[in-house]
Order: C-alpha cells, then sequence, then structure tokens
C-alpha cells in the first residue's frame, strides 16, 4: 500500500527541489496532497517525480475566503456565498486540467462543507450536483470532513455534522456512482468532540453507509504546544515521530485501531507539519519516512 503525503505541511521556506527530491526516494510515497489557495493552486512542485498522482486539496483555500467572506461556502444558504463558492470550485476544476494536461494523475478533489454558521445540507448537495456536472474523467470528488459546531464551545471549522455529510453523499450515489466518497482526517474528527473514539466512530459509520473514500493522519493536543493553542488543526505529529509533542493524541495504538476499522479504502495518507526553518532536508524527510511506517504498519496489502 502506497501514501498520499501532504508534503507541503512540512517543507521548508528554502531548498523545497532537493526536499521533494529526496522524498522521492522514501517507496512508500506514491502522491501528493496540493493546497488550492484563495485564487489559485500551486504548480506541480519541482523535485517531485513525474509519476506521483495529485490530490488537490479546498481547504487551504476554503477558509482564507471565509475569513473575507463569512457567507462563502458550497454549503452556504447564502445564493452570493455559494455562487461565490462554486466559481472557486471552477478554478480548481480548472487547476485539474491543467494538471492534466501537464500529464500528471489527479486521484482526487477534497471539498469542503463550509461555512460556519450557516451550512445547510440541501444547499451542499445542490452544489455537489452541479458540480458532478462539470468533466473530471477518473478524479473523484470527496468531501473531507471538518469538525462540526459543538454545545458550549467555538469550533475550529464548524462545517456540516457528519452524519449530514454521510447522507448528502449517499443521495448522491446515483447520479455519482463512484466518484463521489468521504475522506475521514484524524484530527479533525478527534478536535470535534475532544474524544479519541470519534475518529474510528466516524471511519465506522462511513464504511457501513458505503461511503468511506480515505483516512488522512494528522495528529491534534489537548494542551497548547509549538504548534499553537489546545486542539488547533495544525497536523501535529504522533508522538513517535521524532520531535513530536508529548502531548500529541496521536500515536501507533491509533493509526492501528483506525486503519483496521476502515480497511482497504482508496486513499491512506498523512498530513503532519513541520517547522519551516532548523530542520535539514534530511531530517524532514526522515520524520515523514517515521510517519510512513507508522502508517503503512498494518495496512491491508
Amino acid at each position: 500500500m502506497s501514501l498520499i503525503v501532504g508534503a507541503y505541511a512540512a517543507h521548508p521556506d528554502e531548498l523545497r527541489q532537493q526536499f521533494y527530491q529526496a522524498l522521492a526516494g522514501v517507496p512508500s510515497v506514491r502522491g501528493l496532497e496540493l493546497p488550492y489557495g484563495p485564487y489559485g493552486g500551486v504548480c506541480w512542485p519541482a523535485g517531485a517525480p513525474g509519476n506521483w498522482s495529485a490530490v488537490v486539496t479546498a481547504i487551504p483555500g476554503t477558509m482564507q475566503r471565509l475569513k473575507a467572506s463569512p457567507t462563502f461556502g458550497l454549503a452556504s444558504g447564502d445564493a452570493a456565498g455559494r455562487t461565490e463558492a462554486l466559481h472557486f470550485v471552477a478554478g480548481i476544476h480548472a487547476l485539474v486540467l491543467q494538471l492534466k494536461n501537464e500529464g500528471r494523475e489527479v486521484e482526487a478533489v477534497e471539498l469542503h462543507s463550509a461555512p460556519y454558521p450557516g451550512a445547510d445540507p440541501s444547499r451542499f448537495a445542490e452544489s455537489l450536483k452541479q458540480v458532478l456536472e462539470w468533466e473530471w474523467g477518473a478524479t473523484r470528488l470527496l468531501v473531507e470532513h471538518c469538525d462540526a459546531p459543538r454545545p458550549g464551545g467555538t469550533p475550529e471549522k464548524g462545517f456540516l455534522p457528519f452524519g449530514e455529510e454521510v447522507d448528502v453523499l449517499r443521495s448522491l450515489r446515483e447520479q455519482a456512482g463512484g466518484r463521489v466518497g468521504l475522506v475521514i482526517n484524524w484530527a479533525r474528527s478527534v478536535i470535534e468532540t475532544r474524544d479519541r473514539d470519534t475518529a474510528v466512530e466516524h471511519i465506522a459509520h462511513a464504511r457501513e453507509a458505503g461511503v468511506l473514500a480515505g483516512l488522512i493522519f494528522s495528529g491534534c493536543s489537548p494542551e497548547e504546544t509549538e504548534f499553537g493553542y489546545p486542539w488547533i488543526d495544525a497536523h501535529l505529529p504522533p508522538v513517535e515521530v521524532e520531535g513530536a509533542p508529548s502531548s500529541s493524541l496521536l500515536n501507533r495504538a491509533e493509526i492501528s485501531r483506525c486503519n483496521k476499522a476502515a480497511g482497504n479504502v482508496p486513499m491512506h495518507g498523512f498530513k503532519i507539519g513541520l517547522p519551516r526553518q532548523g530542520l535539514s532536508v534530511e531530517e524532514r524527510v526522515e520524520r515523514l519516512r517515521q510517519m510512513c511506517a507508522l502508517v503503512e504498519g498494518d495496512l491491508p496489502g
């Protein structure tokens, strides 16, 4: 089993080409998660192998657009906010076509059920139906779950509840077949309830509903760390990775438990943050290699 890696969270400010050339020497990696910003995506990273695939994530651009326009989102009950989000996804579609024209394989696009507050599952379904009418070829459209609103506290993202996203995807089966699915990011599920069991519960729910399409590992902490405030969605490494905060809730046992619950899904991977300065290229790649070993430890062959 090979992995999709959100390496942009770990690459250095300088020597990026050398970083990706070194990462190419890790046999577990098959592709990269590429960030799509508020008004455009990134080029294929120099140094990354041409035969790697891509998964384009909309989360960086989604969060930045929300800061400027609080009603922005595919699930927005505000017509202008939803139209703005559809135009945003049209930009992602154009990037996908560009990457394919360059000879890249684009496995999937990860979309999100913003905004907060004001996300509406019926509007989200309408948006996804419209986007599915565009020509995507073999590229799948995946919904990455983020933490939903929680009573008595401010969420990190506050998008649609997990069950509502599952229901939306199930309603699209006839139109989309296997072209849609749901991605679970370990930290984003745990941040939602502040309970590690939530990740496994979400995996089981999505698998039983027939919509589980991916599992991505990022960590979180109930304590303040060098990554930021408690429960920040900042891609903390698991405790077994060198330099990780000791309070990180993600560890080998949780990764194994979730892998077993998920079974053989189309996409496994991870995204862990590393300091932009202070680590050599070799040290960065070694930490990603450690993460690969943790994730692949007991995956189905």
